[in-house]
Formats: C-alpha cells, sequence, structure tokens
C-alpha cells in the first residue's frame, strides 16, 4: 500500500425482504467489472465487501433523534481519530524509518490490506447488543488513552535523549567547548604520585588549565610567572598531542591555591582562556559508567516506545475502520431506510481516475443517477453513501 492511497467506502440500499444478499453479490461482481476499479495484479485497491453489520443483526441505535446526534457525533470522532493515526505513524516513523505496520487484531497479525479486504465488526470490543453511541464512547476513550500514553512516553524518550546528548563526547568542537574530561583522560595524563606528575592537588598547590591560542605560547612563556604571586616557576607544561583544528594548544601551570583567581582573572584581561577543571581517575570512571547506563537506557526505551507505537497504531486504525462503519451505517439507515439493509463496500480508484470512479459508482450503486452539489456548501452529494480515508501520509 502506497503513500498517499486514498480509500472510499461506499453504500447503497438492498431489498428489505430476503434477497438482500443476492443484491450485495450483484452490486460487488457489477464493481469489479468495472474498468475503473482495478489497480492492478496487485489486489490493493478493492473493490471489497465492508460487511457492515445490517438485517437483523444491524447496530442498535435506539430513536430516530440519536441518529442525528450520531451524525455529528461520528463526524467528530472521525476527525480526531484521523489525527490520531497519522500522529502515530508520523512518531513510528519518525523513531524507525523502516517502519513495519502491520495490524494486530483477534490474535492475528496481518497487513493492512489484508485487514481491510477480510474486515468484519469486532463484536468482542464493540458487541452490537450495545448501542452505537455507547461503543463510540468506549472506542474514543480507548484511543485517547493510546495517545496521551504515546505523547508521555515520547517525552519521556526525548528527555533521555536529551540526557544522553549532555553527557556525550561533543567530538568536533575545539578546546574552547570540549569537556576536558574527554581529552584529559586517564591513558594521556600522567599520575604517579611523583612532583612530576601532570596535575598536582595538596592542601596548598592547584593546577589550573590554559589554552593558548595559535602562536600564543611564546609570549606566555614569557610572562605567566608575573600573572600573580606564588606561581611556581618553570610549571607551565604543554599536553602533547592535544591541539585541536583551529591550533589551540592546552597547557597547565602549578600555583598555590591562593594565586588561583589572581591568575585567572589577569589571563581573562589578557584574552587567554581558561578552563575550570580538576582531574580526578574516579570522576573520569564516573562519568563513563554514567554514559554507559544512559545509553543502555535510550536503547531500552527506543525499543518501549517502537513496540508501543506498533501497538498503539494498529488499535487506532482498528478504531478508525470501526467508527467508519458507523458512520456507514448510520448514514445508510438516515438513508435508505429501516430495516437496516444495505450493502457496503471499500475501493481505491486508480490515481487520476476519480471522476471516472465516481461515474462507475453512481451507474452501478445510485441507478445511474448524477452527484450534486449540496446547497449549503460545496461539498458533492452522491447517490450513495460515500466516506473516504488515506491511511498513509507520511513519506519514508
Amino acid at each position: 500500500m502506497s503513500v498517499g492511497q486514498e480509500f472510499w467506502i461506499v453504500a447503497a440500499g438492498c431489498s428489505k425482504d430476503q434477497g438482500a444478499n443476492a443484491e450485495k453479490d450483484s452490486y460487488l461482481a457489477a464493481l469489479k467489472g468495472n474498468s475503473a476499479f482495478s489497480r492492478g495484479g496487485a489486489g490493493e485497491g478493492g473493490p471489497w465487501k465492508f460487511d457492515v453489520p445490517d438485517g437483523d443483526k444491524s447496530l442498535l441505535f435506539g430513536s430516530f433523534d440519536n441518529l442525528i446526534r450520531l451524525t455529528d457525533d461520528l463526524a467528530k470522532a472521525d476527525s480526531s481519530v484521523d489525527s490520531i493515526v497519522h500522529r502515530l505513524e508520523r512518531q513510528y516513523v519518525e523513531l524507525d524509518p523502516k517502519a513495519d505496520f502491520k495490524v494486530k487484531s483477534q490474535r492475528q497479525e496481518k497487513t493492512l490490506v489484508d485487514y481491510l479486504k477480510n474486515w468484519s465488526w469486532d463484536e468482542a470490543k464493540y458487541p452490537k447488543t450495545r448501542p452505537v453511541l455507547d461503543n463510540l464512547t468506549l472506542l474514543m476513550s480507548v484511543v485517547n488513552k493510546l495517545d496521551e500514553e504515546a505523547r508521555n512516553k515520547t517525552a519521556q524518550y526525548n528527555e533521555m535523549k536529551t540526557a544522553r546528548t549532555n553527557l556525550s563526547k561533543k567530538e568536533g568542537a575545539n578546546l574552547m567547548a570540549r569537556d576536558l574530561v574527554d581529552v584529559l583522560t586517564p591513558d594521556v595524563v600522567k599520575m604517579q604520585g611523583t612532583p612530576d606528575d601532570d596535575f598536582i592537588y595538596t592542601d596548598h598547590i592547584t593546577t589550573v588549565v590554559v589554552i593558548l591560542p595559535r602562536g600564543g605560547d611564546h609570549e606566555f612563556l614569557k610572562s605567566y610567572e608575573t600573572f600573580a604571586e606564588n606561581v611556581i616557576p618553570l610549571s607551565a607544561r604543554k599536553f602533547a598531542g592535544m591541539d585541536d583544528k583551529d591550533g589551540n594548544t592546552l597547557w597547565r601551570v602549578l600555583m598555590f591555591k591562593s594565586a588561583a583567581e589572581s591568575f585567572k582573572k589577569h589571563c581573562r584581561d589578557h584574552r587567554i582562556v581558561t578552563r575550570d577543571f580538576e582531574y580526578s581517575e574516579d570522576g573520569f570512571k564516573r562519568l563513563k559508567h554514567q554514559r554507559e547506563q544512559i545509553e543502555d537506557s535510550v536503547k531500552r526505551h527506543h525499543e518501549i516506545v517502537r513496540g508501543l507505537y506498533q501497538a498503539a497504531w494498529s488499535d487506532a486504525i482498528i478504531a478508525w475502520i470501526h467508527v467508519k462503519a458507523m458512520r456507514v451505517f448510520v448514514e445508510s439507515v438516515l438513508r435508505f431506510g429501516m430495516p437496516p439493509r444495505f450493502a457496503s463496500f471499500m475501493i481505491s480508484p486508480k490515481p487520476n481516475a476519480a471522476p471516472a470512479a465516481r461515474k462507475a459508482l453512481a451507474d452501478i450503486l445510485g441507478k445511474g443517477a448524477k452527484a450534486e452539489k449540496a446547497e449549503q456548501d460545496d461539498e458533492e452529494y452522491y447517490p450513495y453513501v460515500s466516506l473516504s480515508f488515506t491511511p498513509f501520509n507520511v513519506q519514508r
């Protein structure tokens, strides 16, 4: 089934006697024999019977006033479920561009085409002994909960991805922006508990990290010892192999703790960048563990949300088709009268062949009557019940 492929659900009245079934078969044969409805050999465009309950097994609706009310309620529900189905479709495709849309109905998993071809009313979910309005209320409650759960899980998943991004390495950044935990790692920092260590922290001594621009090291080495009192002479050391793509270099300077703030201020005044960083092998290991944990959590939630979208879309599309069936029933009763006897079918007209398909439907189902414009708006009034829907509209 292609993205953007439109389906029509159409219905025509039948005899109110025992000849209704033969009349349904006759309609179907006529539709199948018309070239306007052939989409080639794939069999993905119908026409198929859309077996909305009628006759002795029809849906319950109560009074005529209920039917009028249902017309509006069902139209609103149709629009609402349409939006939810396509929102779930979009979210599923964004999460998994190779998303596999399958319908799980009555313990069977099918493609959407197979589900539509063999559609039948789900008596377990929406018993015909329950009025249409009550079934609709239940259906919308379930669909809205699905939508809410999908939104909540999506928000949680996005928060987790944001946390991963905040903890992740900023590979493309220069030394000004990178997290120095990812630069000054245990495998490149010399820490052996000797005076020659790269970082020294005692009760009185601390280490300040400095980033110098390309060519700035000569001037810095001549003057850094004068930036503040108690800077340890000859303590400036460059970290080899750490130069970034802009030519910035990474250094450390040892000094008494009392000198650190004055030293940093002097650097700022002379446009030399210092970074607040305290080397810790344990801190690096903790961060690495945090990253591994958040990565595992993101992967796990990805699968949870993916499964949720898959199941929610399936349940929502099933609900949508049942809303369509309810609308066909209500509009058929209003148009063709009681007792409910009508034939309904599903078709997908060939691309660019809608006018020919409408003419064929008017000839077959409308007994040759022509479509007319409604008095109060520009919508077409067909000589048969007609609804449409587009299952997929997200390109992938």
